[in-house]
């Protein structure tokens, strides 16, 4: 385990209270160039899926936190996925910081991945995009640094059924983990730096048949936020395995009176504002909160890499030299605990840091064991959130890295007969390392929570 610790001295990061705490924000355009970076393949469904224009910005999205010797910086970036390779490459550029960069999972954002290039086995990365993406990330990450101020916090979560209806779960046991959590570093004259909102559920709107580069329903999320605070929206993506996706969701149009058809800017809009409205008004009588203190630990996880698939893709280059294995053949990945502490010593906001795509029961509890599992009778894992003692708690997926789906392990379904008795296999296990993911990840994190 790696802590790295957010206070005067490893030995105490707790008692030695941190300096004024600080805030400051900064977001920086990763839109693509559809002629010097084309073709732009789309990532996020099909193969060979070329962007034809673009419909709104791409952005980098940082808030930095100042507790301690080392500014935190909280990034949320509009991309299907960044691999850890790269983001060692962006905290490089900004040595001074402890750096966390989420992808938001966008399906509508170049590949910068691999996997969604012209045909099966050809990668769609290009790495002049992304080496943009890196260069403008850090970029937000040291601006975010320059602006730090002194600054208190406000915090909120949301628990409203209309988050809930915004998600559709296509895979049994029915979970979602719809709680949305807000963060606001405030200024001494009262202005809002920046916000950060935490929620579940894929940026997929557009469905698959757009090809018009978009951030997808955050696109109207940030509007909403900035218009009425001043500063910086921050969008980080949850537990959105399972899948939990707006599409199969009915959402509503006051304008038009009946349900928004998806696949359209106006389903997107309507996801996206309504999530904005309901993070603004529970932020409107949140109190404010001193922070005193606060820790980051972060440990490198090995999983058995033992999807075929993602195998084959390796060996094809597919991740143009990314993702390589260690020698004994796992893939390693770090999982990540933040904890921000008030002036009184209590936790305030703890934030788990999963690098994929965590199904939701993993997060707030609910694993069922269903006939047909190929491990049945494996322990479950601990829920995540559950884990945790601060009254506000974040899960944010796809951090810092990005392994695909991460699978209950007596949940887990690669082999026939199937969960529950079904015709086919479920989606999934054919976008995930494999089944030793989750006990790993899980049991990595359990011991970070506790500071073993």
């Amino acid at each position: 385990m790696r802590p790295l610790l957010l206070a005067a001295a490893l030995s105490l990061p707790f008692t030695l209270l941190a300096a004024e705490f600080r805030a400051g924000a900064a977001k920086r355009t990763l839109t693509p160039d559809l002629a010097k970076h084309g073709p732009v393949f789309i990532a996020g469904f099909g193969q060979n899926r070329v962007a034809t224009g673009i419909h709104d910005d791409l952005f980098a999205r940082c808030l930095a936190l100042h507790a301690g010797a080392r500014p935190l910086v909280l990034c949320g970036v509009d991309s299907i996925g960044l691999f850890f390779d790269d983001v060692k490459r962006i905290r490089a550029k900004a040595p001074e910081a402890d750096v966390i960069v989420a992808a938001t999972h966008v399906h509508q954002a170049p590949d910068t991945m691999g996997l969604w290039g012209p045909a099966a086995g050809k990668s769609g990365l290009n790495e002049a995009y992304v080496d943009y993406v890196v260069d403008r990330t850090a970029e937000a990450v040291r601006e975010a640094i320059a602006d730090l101020r002194p600054a208190v916090l406000r915090l909120a979560k949301v628990s409203h059924p209309d988050l809930d209806s915004f998600i559709h779960d296509t895979r049994p046991p029915v979970r979602h983990d719809a709680e949305l959590v807000v963060l606001a570093a405030e200024d001494a004259a009262g202005r809002i730096i920046g916000t950060l909102l935490n929620w579940a559920n894929h940026p997929e709107a557009l469905d698959s048949k757009n090809t018009l580069i978009t951030s997808d329903y955050p696109a109207y999320l940030h509007p909403v936020i900035e218009k009425k605070t001043g500063g910086v929206s921050v969008f980080i993506n949850g537990a959105v395995g399972g899948m939990q996706s707006p599409l199969g969701a009915k959402v509503a149009d006051p304008a038009a009176g009946s349900p928004a058809r998806q696949g359209t800017f106006r389903f997107a809009e309507l996801i996206g504002a309504r999530v904005a409205e309901l993070a603004l008004d529970a932020l409107h009588g949140a109190a404010r909160i001193r922070i005193s203190a606060a820790l980051f630990r972060e440990e490198l996880v090995h999983i058995p890499m033992e999807n075929a698939g993602y195998q084959l893709a390796l060996a094809a280059g597919v991740f143009a030299g990314r993702k390589k294995p260690a020698p004994d053949g796992s893939t390693v990945t770090p999982v990540g605990y933040v904890l921000l502490e008030d002036d009184r010593r209590r936790p305030a906001l703890e934030i788990a840091l999963i690098p994929g795509e965590m199904y939701p029961e993993l997060s707030v509890g609910g694993i069922e064991r269903y006939d047909g599992a190929d491990f049945p009778q494996a322990p479950l894992e601990p829920a995540i959130k559950q884990q945790m003692k601060a009254p506000y708690r974040m899960l944010f997926g796809l951090a810092n890295d990005e392994i695909g789906y991460i699978i209950p392990k007596a949940e887990w379904d690669a082999s026939a007969p199937w969960l529950r008795g079904a015709p086919k296999r479920w989606y999934g296990e054919v976008n995930a390392v494999g089944p030793e993911a989750a006990p790993r990840i899980a049991g990595a994190f359990s011991q970070l929570v506790s500071g073993r």
